[in-house]
């Protein structure tokens, strides 16, 4: 099993953004040095307890910083801007870091109504998704749909290979658009931990086209995770990150994400209670040895060989241990297969 890494640039209490940005560059190398797969990078707005908010720069940064890591967006969020804007952002990432660059992509916002106007407020219209799909895909390669207005545009710099393209989807409505276009597809197990996810990875498979981006399907499942050396430190790193999670999709976010501490001393109303039961699948903690487990389990039921973990767990140096206990745990597991 492959472990990859998505990031949010968590902004733990106590710190300013410069700190989370600081700590994802370290955590990419860290992530290198410890064999995972990719690194990808998240696109949030209005979201001060997370400082990523623009992908491409920060893409930028983590792969000049790194060797040869792939670097990705997890994800641009297509809907907000010009697909041949997108397509020229990557192609010159991918010309800047030949071979490293992967192009995910998803249709949701990724921010409140205010904030998505904000972001759109030139618009006209809305464009249909499968549409942005198909123009970007047409900037990155100069083979546009037929009929398309964008016939014969291409985004440049023009570089030998493209920039690998996944599409993000949390609910199966774009896994056949991955599979037409011969796309990967990355599943936000986070977001919706039902069964959702395995029936879209088995819809894709089955839909899947053979195109220049790929010859055979390729699935991610990505999914929260929190890591202790013991089962109580992960209940307590488990506690903090479901105490962020609980206000970070209401009105009333954290400004930061709550400190041990902080979750330690705070007392959860029965309103709380009942939304942190309802996100209790999108979080998989334990020891090493028991996220491991529970990972290859994830990885079997979406029949792939990659699982992208979000640690959104409070403090810089609990995120570097959890990566270097997982793979000092994956490797025993595996010598003792």
């Amino acid at each position: 099993m492959k472990l990859s890494i998505l990031d949010y640039s968590p902004v733990d209490e106590g710190l300013m953004p410069v700190d989370a940005l600081a700590a994802s560059i370290r955590l990419a190398r860290h992530a290198e040095a410890q064999g995972f797969a990719r690194f990808w990078v998240s696109e949030h707005h209005g979201a001060p307890a997370t400082a990523s908010n623009s992908p491409e720069i920060l893409m930028s940064r983590i792969a000049s910083a790194t060797q040869a890591i792939r670097v990705g967006s997890g994800g641009v969020l297509l809907p907000n801007y010009s697909s041949l804007k997108i397509a020229e952002n990557y192609q010159l990432l991918e010309a800047l870091f030949p071979g490293r660059i992967d192009l995910g992509f998803g249709r949701a916002p990724g921010a409140d109504r205010r904030t998505s106007m904000a972001l759109n407020d030139e618009k006209s219209e809305s464009i249909p998704y499968s549409r942005k799909v198909s123009d970007l895909l047409g900037f990155v390669t100069g083979r546009h749909r037929q009929g398309s207005p964008y016939a014969g545009m291409r985004a440049h710099p023009v570089t030998r290979d493209t920039p690998r393209p996944y599409v993000l989807g949390a609910s199966g409505a774009t896994a056949e658009v991955a599979a037409r276009a011969g796309l990967g597809f990355t599943f936000a197990h986070f977001i919706n931990p039902g069964d959702d996810g395995p029936q879209a990875a088995h819809t894709y498979r089955a839909a899947f086209e053979p195109t220049d981006f790929a010859q055979e399907p390729s699935v991610i499942v990505a999914v929260f995770v929190a890591v202790g050396a013991t089962e109580e430190q992960a209940a307590e790193c488990a506690d903090a990150f479901h105490l962020w999670l609980t206000h970070a999709e209401s009105a009333k976010p954290f400004e930061r994400v709550p400190s041990l501490a902080t979750a330690r001393a705070h007392r959860w109303s029965l309103e709380e209670l009942a939304v942190r039961k309802r996100n209790e699948g999108r979080l998989i903690s334990g020891t090493p040895a028991q996220v491991v487990d529970q990972l290859r389990q994830l990885a079997r039921a979406y029949a792939t060989d990659e699982v992208m973990i979000n640690l959104m767990m409070p403090g810089e140096s609990a995120r570097l241990q959890a990566v270097s206990s997982l793979v000092e745990a994956l490797s025993g597991a595996a010598a003792e297969q």
